[in-house]
């Protein structure tokens, strides 16, 4: 059975965009970014994955924020426009 374009970018879940050049499931370009929203003393919140390149992405919600990874508070929400591409959602399929 093959992929769906949501699988794959689900794939990149977990992996450092800072150690691995990690390539778009859409364009096939290198300029994935993830950003992390949500409670800072629970740590649980939701996942953007978006490429800069063709600004397509994915939406994880309800997911539990590693420690090691940067995050923004749910009240912060000018950093987040700031920071986060407004990408075109891959839905699944």
């Amino acid at each position: 059975m093959a992929k769906t374009q949501h699988s794959k970018w689900l794939r990149l879940v977990g992996k450092d965009e800072n150690k691995y050049e990690l390539n778009c499931p859409n364009c096939g370009h290198s300029n994935i970014h993830f950003q992390y929203v949500g409670d800072t003393r629970s740590r649980i919140g939701f996942l953007d994955i978006w490429c800069d390149s063709c600004i397509h992405g994915i939406h994880i919600s309800r997911t539990k924020i590693p420690e090691r990874v940067d995050m923004i508070s749910f009240e912060e929400e000018d950093e987040y426009n700031k920071r986060v591409t407004k990408f075109i959602i891959v839905e699944r399929g």
